[in-house]
């Protein structure tokens, strides 16, 4: 027993340790009970605990005896190892408070556990000699005599490798996420394939604005999915994409595709090899972005282009004299008919004033147009007097209108001046009438462009159907200019001539009023926008419907014209102006005048006021 006592230097004798604790682990009976009956066994039964407990002394593992009702009485090397207290410092002191223990649970339902099942296991939290925390996977096991076996296991760089693991998990998964949100919420189609081509995974865009389920399109070769399905040229395009790409190269180009409804569309379209860093291709990334739209615009583009070069050429093969200028009056530009009519060169005048061709007497004439501009005005058949380069007086007829920048603002003007001499001299009357065509057929032409302009819908057809009904009414007003020789038109009869579609559910009433043309075309319009109005949504859509159209001409030259609507669908006030009520507003406002509308339950009432 004093061999005992000096290795653990405690006085508690180990094998007495081991004796108590063999037969609860492995079946080991006591040597006395062995003795009882083979004594001859017992010198050796001695030995093999003495070096079991020798064992446990030494052991790697941390382990200690205490009491339940007092301090450690026995500290092995591995526990002097971990927490730095040899035995002599730590046998004799109370663990929980030497280790500063922390529990999972409170200390009293430890140690009542210990007594009534004999073991208890969980993890503790200890302070080593150095001040250390140390996290421990603990076992105690109640001994026979009273005494406690703790076995503990460092399990601290478990403890941090698993929560670093966890970290990279949650990062991982994390980022993850993103991809798979970046990947789904993209505004290009992106799939995912593997080395033999197959396509295994596909963003939402490419199935969704497509009309195809995943199960059309995954898990089968790219080219038999039924994107390409309209063309076996294209079909033999992806196979040769997808080579290319397994070869380590990009393929890229624009190819024709099919959605769900049989409608072709086209695709900008690439495979990109996604390698590791070794080079090696992993899986192959297919891309592609509907450029269907962008090529219908670049197509218009194209047409808009060669419209401006048409322009161009025919401004520079003008007979007409057509310049341009800054608003400091200074030329930017003089067309082969400016050198005709003036007898200078684009050389000799470009960066010049514009007041080298206006002869002294009418110099103030230049700072009145460019007052206009300023303004915003348009300036439409001056009659005047120009100067040539030699002297020469010569009538002229200027048309001058705002030139603007993408922004809008204006810059400088252009201007067309027209040598009237001859005509003056020889065919006045000639002049006037040639003058008024020219006059009109330009107004014409500048409705019929500001009416494409002020024209939207959602679809082509839309689009086309509303620029015809808008032309249709200009050129129904128009027809009527030319029975009154230009002087105008008759209100009644363009409102007969608008509404005749709907002859017998529109009531016309009001005073014969000849309006210019300038009003007669802009009330031709206004009619047609209530009617299509009144025929989509309001009291034309329905049955019963109605509508009652009139006016008053006061004295003043005021006009009120009244436009009521009932027995249709129930009205309520639009939450945002529409298009037809914004182009109203804007044809009025143009002209001074007044527009009211009131959104009435029984039906739209529109009053609008301007001089007539």
């Amino acid at each position: 027993m004093n061999a005992g006592a000096d290795l653990n230097g405690s006085g508690l004798d180990p094998l007495s340790v081991l004796l108590t604790i063999l037969p609860l682990h492995s079946g080991f009976r006591s040597p006395k009970s062995e003795m009882e009956h083979k004594p001859t066994q017992t010198k050796e039964s001695s030995e093999r605990a003495a070096h079991l407990a020798n064992l446990l002394m030494l052991s790697y593992e941390p382990m200690l005896a205490w009491s339940l009702d007092g301090p450690i009485e026995f500290w092995n090397a591995g526990a002097e190892r971990l927490y730095g207290y040899p035995a002599n410092e730590a046998v004799g002191r109370i663990s929980h408070a030497l280790l500063q223990s922390k529990f999972p649970i409170e200390l009293p339902e430890l140690i009542s556990q210990l007594r009534n099942e004999g073991y208890w296991s969980g993890e503790l939290r200890h302070v080593c000699k150095d001040g250390r925390e140390v996290i421990v996977d603990s076992r105690m096991q109640l001994l026979g005599d009273g005494s406690v076996l703790e076995v503990n296991r460092d399990v601290t760089d478990v403890k941090v490798l698993t929560a670093r693991q966890a970290g990279l998990v949650r990062d991982l998964s994390a980022a993850a996420a993103k991809f798979e949100a970046v990947f789904n919420q993209s505004g290009i189609f992106a799939g995912i394939m593997d080395l033999k081509g197959y396509l295994r995974e596909v963003n939402n865009l490419a199935v969704d604005w497509c009309g195809y389920t995943r199960k059309e399109v995954l898990d089968r070769p790219f080219w038999a999915t039924p994107w390409w399905r309209g063309s076996e040229d294209v079909k033999a395009k992806i196979r040769l994409a997808t080579d290319q790409a397994l070869s380590g190269s990009v393929f890229h180009e624009e190819l024709r595709y099919w959605l769900a409804d049989g409608s072709q569309r086209i695709v900008d379209f690439s495979i990109h090899p996604i390698l590791n860093e070794a080079g090696t291709v992993m899986f192959l990334h297919p891309t592609g972005i509907d450029i269907t739209d962008r090529k219908r615009f670049e197509v218009a583009l194209r047409d808009s282009e060669q419209r401006l070069g048409s322009l161009a050429s025919i401004v520079e093969s003008s007979d007409d004299a057509i310049v341009s200028k800054n608003l400091d009056g200074v030329i930017t530009s003089w067309n082969r008919g400016a050198e005709r009519v003036f007898g200078y060169s684009a050389e000799e005048v470009i960066g010049q004033p514009i007041t080298i061709v206006i002869p002294h007497d009418r110099q103030d004439e230049e700072r009145l147009i460019l007052t206009r501009i300023r303004r915003g005005e348009r300036i439409d058949h001056f009659e005047t007097v120009r100067q040539t380069k030699h002297g020469s007086l010569i009538t002229v007829s200027l048309s001058v209108g705002p030139v603007k920048n993408t922004e809008g603002k204006i810059v400088g003007a252009s201007k067309i001046a027209r040598d009237i001499t001859e005509q003056k001299r020889n065919q006045e009357q000639i002049a006037i009438l040639a003058r008024e065509a020219e006059h009109r057929s330009k107004n014409l032409l500048a409705n019929v462009q500001a009416t494409v302009a002020l024209s939207q819908s959602d679809t082509v057809d839309g689009l086309k159907d509303a620029i015809a009904g808008r032309v249709r009414a200009l050129s129904n007003v128009h027809s009527l200019f030319v029975e009154s020789r230009w002087i105008g038109a008759e209100l009644s009869t363009i409102a007969t001539q608008e509404l005749a579609p709907y002859r017998g559910r529109v009531r016309v009433e009001g005073p014969q009023v000849l309006l210019r043309p300038n009003d007669a075309q802009m009330v031709a319009i206004i009619l047609h926008e209530l009617a299509t109005n009144a025929a989509k949504y309001g009291a034309l859509s329905a049955p019963n419907g109605q509508v009652h159209l009139t006016w008053l001409h006061h004295a003043d030259g005021q006009l009120v014209l009244t436009w009521a609507e009932v027995g249709g669908p129930p009205v309520r006030t639009p939450s945002r102006q529409g298009f037809g009520s914004r182009i109203i507003s804007q044809l009025i406002d143009q002209q001074q005048g007044q527009t009211h509308f009131d959104w009435r339950p029984e039906g739209l009432v529109c009053k609008i006021t301007l001089q007539a």
